[in-house]
């Protein structure tokens, strides 16, 4: 607490010294990915949040932090609340604090590297007639910030086709055909996974994230400017890559940027950065803002990168069973267990497989009441939970295979759970089924899908305060987009290979948490009628503990969903595991009978 206090009052002094009433310190960095290296984890810094979505105001005599329904509760064990007052970062944004909070005249300053173009915009309107939004030419955080970590330089890999399927050539000139669609000359791209996918590279310059820190420009004839430092390229790259690929100091990115002057450029106000949408009209060039064209593309799946996720999730699932079965054994000794032994030894479980790369995200380990927040993390903690006897353990992990990413949320029973924990858990099932088994016409879109797995919670006067489903990379973004199933409208229509998890839940404070998780790959379904369907396939390939389900409240057509299912794990995974956990694994996928 007095750490972020000194904090707090040095970005005070910074403020006075440079007349400003207040400034604005957001999760982002200048790549505006949700997972940030740690040397630009400004937002921790200051306040001590842990979380990976979320923004500061700190005026010169009061001081806010914003943060969604995932962080709530984690946000106020991490966050002094005698300098920082609590916010929801949705219901009560923060541009909105500001116009209530200070007076009008007053000059906010904010790093335009730290924000995207959308935010800028919308900023400009939303406090035009109040505040005066000042562009900081240097961040405070990174002047005071004396202990600031190096940045992590990470190995280049190369991605060869039997991995990815399409040639970078091919890409570029697929994404040339967008750019003269929309009569663009140029596309700035700012999205790390886009940049990795254009040019079938992986590094791992991020923690759970396989990218290069980067920038690109790709030109209409399929040419592209790359920005990393030279020094940092893979032998083979130049072959690799193919012919147009002209490789830059980051340094010379503003060059580059005011040599569009007059040009037509493509800018996706969303992934891209104010300070790039500010230097491109500083320059003279006429801005589309368009989304990113590499986004859709990437998401939707080729057959060789469907292959990869299939192969690496039944064997995420051969270490997820390995895990389980380790579990169920040390419960049934009362083996003293804490969540940080139980992460650990769930990822030296998915250390055996020579092809993992890192872990997708740090393992959320929850016993108990942890559980009840939605990304614990157990390593924020003054020290992790202890696993008790008759409750709920939540553990949601994945790795980042060369083949593929995983993502898997799993709740156990630990002991005898009660029965509102059973219904619970079985409501959480049955929209897990429902959503798992729609089918639904070309153009559908993710939000259409969301009450599905909502409307079992719904009836009982339950919810979540969380999307349903997030679209996933391949060996990339654990978390893409542009496709998600939650309730906000997202326009981006399902389509043919791409991929979103599945995974609602439900959480009770200081009780427990809740939450099953499958990835599923979205697939052609064919039907009697004369419309062209889609529907789900699931990839992942793990039980779900039938010992935290309350059988009397699944249908006859959800028990047939798990034991179909179950069938599926025992066939795909079964060969990967022998002995005990083979054993394990058969009494784990024991169809359920159903009781009318």
């Amino acid at each position: 607490m007095q750490v972020t206090a000194q904090r707090v009052e040095a970005l005070r002094g910074y403020m006075a010294q440079h007349k400003l009433d207040a400034i604005i310190i957001p999760h982002e960095d200048e790549y505006l990915g949700e997972y940030i290296p740690e040397h630009n984890e400004r937002l921790h810094w200051l306040t001590g949040f842990t979380g990976s979505a979320g923004a500061a105001v700190v005026t010169a005599t009061s001081a806010a932090i914003f943060v969604d329904g995932r962080y709530t509760v984690q946000v106020a064990k991490q966050v002094p609340n005698d300098i920082f007052e609590y916010r929801h970062l949705i219901e009560e944004p923060y541009l909105d604090w500001i116009t209530s909070t200070l007076p009008s005249g007053s000059k906010v300053g904010f790093d335009p590297r730290m924000h995207s173009a959308l935010w800028l915009r919308n900023a400009q309107s939303t406090l035009a007639q109040h505040v005066h939004l000042v562009v900081m030419e240097h961040n405070p955080i990174d002047e005071l910030w004396t202990d600031r970590p190096a940045p992590v330089v990470s190995e280049m890999r190369l991605m060869s086709q039997d991995l990815v399927g399409e040639d970078s050539h091919s890409k570029r000139q697929r994404i040339a055909q967008v750019l003269n669609q929309n009569h663009a000359e140029s596309a700035v791209l700012t999205a790390l996974d886009s940049i990795c996918w254009l040019l079938n590279i992986r590094g791992l310059d991020v923690s759970r994230l396989p990218v290069v820190l980067s920038h690109a420009i790709i030109h209409k004839d399929a040419s592209v400017e790359f920005f990393l430092d030279p020094a940092r390229l893979a032998d083979g790259f130049s072959v690799h890559v193919g012919p147009d690929v002209r490789v830059h100091h980051p340094d010379q990115l503003p060059t580059k940027l005011q040599e569009l002057d007059s040009k037509r450029v493509m800018l996706d106000p969303a992934t891209s950065n104010a300070w790039m949408m500010l230097t491109l009209q500083n320059a003279n060039a006429h801005i589309l803002q368009s989304a990113d064209p590499c986004a859709l593309p990437k998401a939707a799946k080729n057959a060789t990168e469907i292959a990869g996720m299939k192969a690496c999730h039944i064997r995420d699932g051969a270490a997820m069973v390995k895990f389980l079965c380790w579990l169920d054994q040390q419960v049934a000794k009362q083996t003293p267990l804490d969540e940080a032994i139980i992460a650990d030894t769930l990822y030296a479980f998915r250390k055996e497989d020579e092809t993992l790369a890192d872990l997708s995200f740090d393992t959320i380990s929850a016993a108990g009441s942890n559980a009840a927040m939605c990304h614990y993390n157990h390593l924020n903690q003054p020290e992790p939970g202890k696993l008790t006897n008759n409750t709920l353990y939540l553990v949601d992990s994945g790795g980042q295979y060369i083949d593929g990413t995983t993502d898997i949320t799993r709740t156990i029973a630990i002991g005898e759970i009660n029965q509102e924990m059973k219904q619970q858990f079985t409501l959480v099932l049955k929209g897990h089924i429902a959503l798992d088994q729609a089918r639904f016409p070309k153009g559908t879109c993710g939000h259409h899908l969301d009450v599905l797995a909502r409307q079992y919670l719904w009836a009982k006067g339950y919810d979540f305060d969380h999307g349903t489903g997030h679209g996933v990379g391949h060996f990339l973004n654990v978390h893409e987009g542009p496709q998600r199933i939650s309730k906000a409208t997202n326009p981006v229509a399902l389509q043919p290979g791409m991929i979103l998890s599945n995974e609602p839940g439900y959480y009770r404070a200081d009780a427990f948490g809740i939450r099953i998780e499958n990835l599923e790959l979205v697939v052609d379904v064919p039907t009697a009628g004369d419309s062209h369907m889609l529907g789900f396939e699931s990839l992942t390939r793990c039980p779900i503990d039938t010992r935290a389900i309350d059988t009397s409240l699944l249908t006859s057509g959800e028990i047939e969903w798990l034991n179909h299912y179950h069938q599926l794990v025992w066939d795909d995974v079964n060969p990967l595991v022998e002995g005990e956990v083979k054993t394990w694994l058969y009494h784990a996928t024991q169809p359920l009978t159903f009781n009318t």
